[in-house]
């Protein structure tokens, strides 16, 4: 399934030029802008070389050396080698000039990614005025380029002239997150060391469904995989959940083994991570997890209270707004399954990089339902920036949910695009669509998060 979209968009700002930027191509001929094109799209050092050559001819001999010793990319068809990759890739760019050359041809990302990729699921958003506190102002131009069958996905933002990529991210079966791998259930608790270096072990705790008296609980953690000492290919760390009621219930304690595999890409997310899912009686709670690195030369303890007595009592319209680094139907691990997805991976520290998108989910409640007993909510969302109140612009993100039962899932990605870094609130209102008598907000919820600088 392909992910939902939420996308943050920039204002527009007054400085921003509208001057188009030059390129040493400028000069080129229109066919030698097309081969400035392709090889941009493959290495910006070939493409300048290629502009500053010397002559028609030297830059005919270049071109002909970059395709003998560059034939092709990983991700081009197979098919389109069996001719020349020299004219696949070509008439990849004659078509890219011909959807987005119109305003600024050599500087638009929207075309090298075209040339590389391909067509892709396009979502556009077109310039309109937002009112603010401050007044009016306008969102620039945006795309979110999506392409399922490899799993990747670009978001543009258009800056002076050209579109420019702010925000990269991966999904699906070609990716696999960094995770904390089951490897031993049951085994002895491991004493926390006296002397340990810190192993920056983190934690999360959410509150979801109500099930008579009891409420399911979701503990996510994760570790920097470069603080575990590596062993046998794996880094393995133990770790152990004390989970003690303030006053009745059975303390549980469950302590297991857990490694992370070696050469993982972390470009997306901070942490290795993992998930447990616990069905607890109403009460108050203290949730203790000790984590201690193989070679016993560092550790952590991380301790956390949670409250399920008034979650329970209030008889929640909404469950705890829960963040993940990805959302979808592809299967990883038996701990990152949902009911309703295959995986759903925990980011567990509420904050990403400038560019990154992340996911949030939440389970509604207590919605009314049709003749046929199925439920049908709208839910809305918006960003306001923590310290000075300002809205983040959005692109009317508004979502329908339909389903049956009286419980529905919101889950939304949202994207960072070129937010400036620091504290946000995601606010989400619902609406209870199969109940006309009441037209309000079926429930509102808010959620912190934190956007740090681009890498």
């Amino acid at each position: 399934m392909a992910p939902r979209l939420c996308l943050c968009l920039s204002l527009l700002l007054g400085a921003c030029s509208q001057v188009r930027r030059l390129t040493p191509a400028d000069s080129l001929s229109d066919e030698d802008k097309l081969n400035y094109l392709v090889l941009a799209a493959f290495s910006p050092d070939a493409a300048r070389q290629y502009a500053t050559a010397p002559g028609e001819q030297s830059r005919a001999e270049y071109l002909a050396w970059f395709w003998k010793s560059h034939p092709s990319r990983p991700d081009a068809p197979p098919s389109s080698l069996l001719s020349s990759p020299s004219a696949f890739y070509r008439q990849r760019a004659v078509e890219a000039r011909s959807y987005f050359g119109a305003t600024d041809l050599l500087n638009d990302d929207r075309v090298r990614t075209y040339i590389c990729f391909g067509p892709a699921r396009r979502e556009q958003y077109e310039p309109r005025p937002v009112e603010t506190g401050e007044g009016r102002v306008f969102v620039n131009p945006a795309e979110i380029w999506s392409y399922d069958p490899i799993g990747r996905q670009f978001d543009f933002v258009r800056t002076g002239t050209a579109y420019k990529i702010v925000g990269e991210s991966r999904y699906g079966p070609s990716t696999r997150m960094p995770e904390l791998e089951l490897l031993e259930r049951e085994r002895p608790a491991t004493a926390l060391p006296d002397d340990a270096r810190p192993l920056w072990f983190e934690m999360s705790l959410g509150r979801l469904g109500q099930h008579a008296d009891s409420v399911e609980v979701e503990l996510a953690f994760g570790i920097p995989q470069q603080a575990l000492p590596a062993e046998e290919g794996v880094r393995p760390v133990s770790i152990t959940f004390d989970i003690m009621p303030r006053s009745k219930g059975t303390p549980v304690r469950r302590s297991s083994l857990y490694g992370c595999p070696l050469l993982v890409d972390t470009s997306a997310v901070d942490l290795a991570v993992g998930r447990e899912v616990f069905t607890l009686p109403a009460d108050i709670y203290t949730f203790t997890v000790t984590a201690v690195a193989a070679d016993d030369q560092s550790a952590s303890l991380k301790s956390q209270n949670l409250n399920l007595i008034d979650y329970s009592r209030r008889n929640q319209p909404v469950s705890d707004v829960l963040f993940y680094s990805l959302v979808d139907s592809t299967p990883q691990s038996p701990q990152f399954r949902r009911p309703d997805w295959a995986r759903a991976v925990p980011l567990v520290v509420r904050r990403v990089h400038s560019g990154r998108s992340f996911y949030v989910l939440y389970e509604i409640y207590h919605l009314n339902t049709d003749s046929a007993g199925n439920h049908s909510a709208e839910v809305n969302y918006e960003l306001v920036q923590r310290e000075t109140r300002e809205k983040a612009v959005l692109p009317a993100p508004r979502r329908f949910i339909n389903g049956p039962g009286t419980t529905g899932v919101a889950v939304e990605r949202v994207h960072t695009m070129d937010l400036k870094p620091g504290p946000y609130l995601l606010v989400s209102r619902v609406r209870d669509l199969a109940d006309p008598s009441h037209p309000l907000d079926h429930a509102s919820v808010t959620a912190e998060f934190e956007i740090l600088p681009r890498r």
